[in-house]
């Protein structure tokens, strides 16, 4: 049936009154088959949309470049590469070195064979010492200079200590002197035993800014009879430079020292009646008088002297006990290290000593014969900034600091008085001896 023109509608709509209500038969039935064929139209439409739609992803599937997404893969890979590698280059080196350190060291030597013929008394060992300073100089860290004997600083002014032999036919003694730096040392007379064979050794042990430690060793006759004695102290610098005892045994105390009262006061009693108890009370004691600072490995600790009661007749000796106080700062100023010893140990296993400066910029490693210096957060398997050799069973007894505008100044003097030639010395200057202390100096006092 053919669809009827919208004209044929008006005009039916406008011929006179509608003869039923509503659409007639016929509007009806043009209106349901124009429906229809609407409908007819749609359902062929969309087969062909479909048709089109699926040409449409084929066409994407075949034209896209799909081969360039392994390669933006692999630039994407290499990009993320770099920025690993820019995190990695871009992490902050260890922090540059701005402290020095003045350290001392000490060498024991078996007895020449010099003196007297027929000498029947006990050889004793003696001690060389030597100083150097290590600071950075333009960012490099370097040994700036090096010399004999101890330099260490002392209130407002350095002074050095010096080892000196006084050696005859009937014996040798090597004996300690302390003098300013920057004069010269001068050697002593000593009176000897009269007529008879006499050794004598002092060795210095530790040295901080205000103590010294001090062994002492005589071998001489009583009677018919050799005898060798031993003490130990520990002094002030001036006290070192006053004291000279040449033969001890049989002889009072020397006052001349300071003993672990002076440090810790009236309680260290009880500390000490109790190690007293621990010995044979009818053959030792333990007074505090004689004592020392030691060297154990990363710290300095203090060790009391358990020594034969003055009433006994038989040679001074001494055995050392544990003291079980920490010292206190003034005598052992920065004794702190970076870490436990234990933590140390795992991350150098050779290590037998180490150091960490007062600003933690510093880390010192002792490995065998070697020092090595690490910048504070080097990793362990790292190259050393500086490595310096010891000599054969060299011991620290000595560790300053120096810290801000005072190492500049310590590079100039202690270069200054380090230098002094060694042939200047008297005959008999083989040394000078000092006891280690780690201290944070920022300058001398």
């Amino acid at each position: 049936m053919n669809t009827p023109e919208p004209d044929d509608f008006q005009k039916q709509l406008e011929d006179g009154p509608l003869v039923q209500k509503g659409f007639t038969s016929k509007l009806q039935q043009d209106i349901e088959q124009t429906i229809q064929k609407k409908e007819r139209n749609k359902s062929k439409v969309k087969p062909l949309l479909c048709v089109a739609g699926l040409g449409t992803v084929l066409a994407v599937v075949v034209l896209f470049p799909w081969h360039t997404m392994h390669t933006q893969s692999e630039a994407a890979a290499i990009e993320s590469k770099m920025m690993a590698d820019a995190v990695t280059v871009s992490t902050p080196p260890p922090a540059p070195i701005n402290t020095a350190l003045l350290i001392g060291l000490r060498t024991e030597h078996e007895p020449g064979t010099n003196g007297g013929q027929g000498r029947t008394l006990s050889p004793l060992r003696y001690s060389t010492y030597r100083t150097m300073l290590v600071a950075p100089v333009r960012g490099q860290l370097q040994k700036t200079s090096e010399g004999t004997g101890i330099l260490m600083p002392y209130k407002q002014n350095f002074w050095k200590i010096d080892s000196l032999a006084h050696i005859t036919n009937k014996g040798e003694s090597h004996y300690l002197t302390a003098h300013l730096a920057d004069q010269p040392v001068k050697q002593e007379r000593l009176t000897e035993p009269e007529d008879q064979e006499f050794n004598r050794v002092e060795t210095l042990l530790f040295a901080g800014n205000q103590y010294v430690s001090i062994a002492e060793s005589e071998a001489a006759w009583n009677g018919n009879a050799p005898y060798v004695a031993d003490r130990i102290w520990v002094r002030t610098l001036p006290q070192l430079k006053e004291a000279r005892t040449m033969q001890f045994y049989k002889k009072p105390v020397d006052k001349n020292h300071v003993s672990l009262m002076d440090i810790f006061g009236a309680s260290t009693s009880t500390d000490l009646a109790r190690m007293s108890s621990m010995g044979d009370n009818a053959l030792s004691e333990v007074s505090g008088q004689s004592w020392t600072v030691q060297r154990e490995p990363g710290q300095w600790v203090g060790k009391v002297a358990e020594t034969p009661k003055s009433s006994l007749s038989k040679p001074d000796s001494y055995v050392l006990r544990d003291f079980p106080r920490q010292l206190p700062d003034k005598v052992v100023n920065h004794d702190d290290i970076c870490c436990s010893w234990s933590n140390i140990k795992s991350s150098w296993p050779k290590a037998t000593d180490a150091l960490t400066s007062p600003l933690d910029d510093m880390l010192v490693i002792f490995e065998g014969d070697t020092l090595k210096f690490y910048s504070y957060g080097q990793p362990p398997g790292s190259i050393p900034q500086l490595t310096l050799d010891l000599e054969p069973g060299e011991q620290l007894v000595m560790a300053q600091w120096a810290t801000d505008h005072y190492v500049q100044e310590w590079i100039d003097k202690v270069g200054r008085y380090l230098s002094t030639d060694i042939d200047s010395k008297p005959l008999g200057a083989i040394g000078s001896a000092v006891g280690l202390q780690t201290e944070t100096q920022t300058k001398p006092h």
